[in-house]
C-alpha cells in the first residue's frame, strides 16, 4: 500500500485476540459503511491462520482446532466503491524492528469525523488515555546556522481593504518559493513557514560549515533580488510589501526528538536581529565565522530584546 497522504494512527493496545481484532474492524466497517469486505491475514506462532481470506468463521474454526499465539493480524478493508489498497489494520503484540507493538490504522479516506467515532470506540473500550504515558526525550545539542526572513510590513498590508486572503495566499506562496529557492544550491535541513516569514535552519559540521555560510549569505541576498521581481509582478495588482529583512545566527541548539524542529540561541538570536533589522539589509550575528571578502560588511551594534546592546555586522542586501 502507498502511504502517500494517508492518515495513519498508533494505538498502545496490549493482548488483542483476533476476536478483538475482529471488533475492531467492525467499527471501521460501521464509520465507513463504503467498504463492505474484509481481507484478514494472520500469522500464528505454528502456522499461517489466514491470507487475504474473508471467512471469519473458518478463521476461528481454525484458532479453536490449534490453538497458539498470534504473530501478527492484518486487515485490508475495501468495497465496490472504494479502491482496493486504502484502508488498512495492523496488530503486533511484540515491537518489530522499528514498528512498535499495537493497533495500527492506515487509510486514505477517512473524514475527521469518522476518525473521531472510529477512535471514540476504541477509547471506550480500551481506556487507552489511561495507558498514554509521558515519555521524557532530551534533545542533542548539534551546531547549527539559523537565518529568519521577515517580509516587513506584511501585517499593515494585509489590513487594508482591498487585501483579501487569496491575493495574501498568493504573495506568501511566492515569498516562500522565493526563499526555497534561493537556498536550493545547499538545502537547509529546515525551512519553516512562520506567517510572514520563513525559517532556515542548516545542521552543520565542520566539514561543512563554510559551504553552509557562503551559500546563507549568497541565498540572502538573492531572496531581495527574488522578492522584488515578484512584487512587480503583474499578477500582484493591488501591490505588495516592499522589503525583506533577514537576521542570521550560529552556535548550539538542539532537535526536539521525533518533531524535527529545532530549540536554542542561534534561533533567538536571529529572530531578534530580523525583528529589528531595517528592509534591504541582513543583519549577521558575530558568532557566524568564516564569513568571505565577497560579502562586504560593517561592523554596527543593534539594540536587541533580551540582549541589549549587541555587536554585529551589517551587510547591505538592497
Amino acid at each position: 500500500m502507498n502511504l502517500g497522504d494517508a492518515v495513519t494512527r498508533h494505538y498502545p493496545i496490549a493482548g488483542m485476540d483476533f476476536a478483538d481484532f475482529w471488533d475492531t474492524c467492525g467499527y471501521f466497517l460501521h464509520v465507513h459503511p463504503k467498504d463492505t469486505k474484509v481481507y484478514y491475514t494472520i500469522e500464528g506462532s505454528e502456522t499461517t491462520l489466514a491470507e487475504k481470506d474473508t471467512d471469519v468463521a473458518a478463521i476461528l474454526d481454525r484458532l479453536k482446532k490449534r490453538p497458539q499465539s498470534i504473530l501478527f493480524m492484518q486487515a485490508d478493508l475495501e468495497g465496490p466503491r472504494t479502491r482496493p489498497g486504502l484502508a488498512r489494520v495492523t496488530y503486533q503484540p511484540e515491537q518489530i524492528e522499528d514498528e512498535p507493538a499495537g493497533l495500527k490504522l492506515v487509510s486514505h479516506y477517512l473524514s475527521k469525523l469518522s476518525m473521531y467515532e472510529f477512535e471514540s470506540l476504541l477509547y471506550e473500550k480500551y481506556h487507552l488515555e489511561e495507558t498514554v504515558q509521558t515519555k521524557v526525550e532530551f534533545g542533542k545539542p548539534c551546531e547549527v546556522l539559523s537565518a529568519i526572513v521577515d517580509l516587513r510590513g506584511f501585517s499593515a498590508f494585509c489590513e487594508k481593504p482591498n487585501i483579501e486572503s487569496p491575493y495574501t495566499c498568493g504573495l506568501m506562496h511566492s515569498f516562500y518559493r522565493a526563499v526555497q529557492m534561493s537556498f536550493i544550491k545547499f538545502r537547509p535541513d529546515m525551512l519553516k513557514f512562520l506567517g510572514d516569514g520563513v525559517m532556515a535552519i542548516w545542521e552543520t559540521t565542520p566539514e561543512d560549515r563554510e559551504l553552509a555560510i557562503d551559500n546563507c549569505l549568497a541565498g540572502s541576498l538573492d531572496i531581495n533580488s527574488r522578492w522584488q521581481v515578484v512584487r512587480r509582478s503583474s499578477q500582484f495588482s493591488h501591490g505588495a510589501p516592499e522589503e525583506v529583512a533577514i537576521g542570521i545566527s550560529f552556535g548550539l541548539a538542539s532537535q526536539l526528538p521525533g518533531i524535527g524542529d529545532y530549540i536554542g540561541r542561534p534561533l533567538n538570536i536571529a529572530s531578534r536581529l530580523s525583528s529589528v533589522c531595517p528592509g534591504g539589509q541582513i543583519y549577521v550575528d558575530k558568532a557566524v565565522p568564516s564569513i568571505g571578502p565577497q560579502y562586504p560588511k560593517e561592523d554596527v551594534t543593534a539594540h536587541i530584546k533580551s540582549f541589549g546592546r549587541y555587536y554585529i555586522w551589517r551587510i547591505q542586501a538592497g
